[in-house]
C-alpha cells in the first residue's frame, strides 16, 4: 500500500519527527484507493511526520482508511470527482509519492 501513497505536503519538520519517533506514534490516516489512467493511488490525509517517523524508525506505519464520516473530502472521492478531490487535498507542493518523493505526474 505504501508504493501507493501519494501526497502534495513537501514540509516536515524534523524535530516534530523526533518526538513521534519517542511517542512511537506512527499512525497515518490515507484516503480510500482510487484510480487515474489505470493506476491506484491513495492520498495521505493525515500523519505526514508520522509517516517520517515510522520510515527512520524502520518500522511499518498503522495505516487508517478513513471514510466521508472521518473527513467530508471522502466523499468527492465516493462520488468520483477525483480532481477536486485531489484539489482539495493540496497542501504546499505537486503530488508526489510519499515515500520515494517522485513526481507522480
Amino acid at each position: 500500500m505504501l508504493n501507493t501513497l501519494i501526497t502534495s505536503q513537501h514540509y516536515i519538520d524534523e524535530e516534530i519527527v523526533a518526538q513521534k519517533m519517542a511517542a512511537n506514534d506512527f499512525e497515518v490516516q490515507v484516503s480510500p484507493a482510487f484510480e487515474i489512467g489505470g493506476e491506484m493511488f491513495r492520498v495521505l490525509m493525515d500523519g505526514h511526520h508520522s509517516l517520517a517517523a515510522a520510515l527512520n524508525a524502520g518500522v511499518d506505519p498503522i495505516i487508517v482508511e478513513q471514510t466521508a464520516s472521518d473527513n467530508d473530502r471522502v466523499a468527492l472521492l465516493q462520488n468520483g470527482d477525483i480532481e477536486t478531490f485531489l484539489e482539495a487535498c493540496w497542501m504546499d507542493g505537486e503530488y508526489r509519492y510519499a515515500v520515494s518523493g517522485k513526481a507522480v505526474w
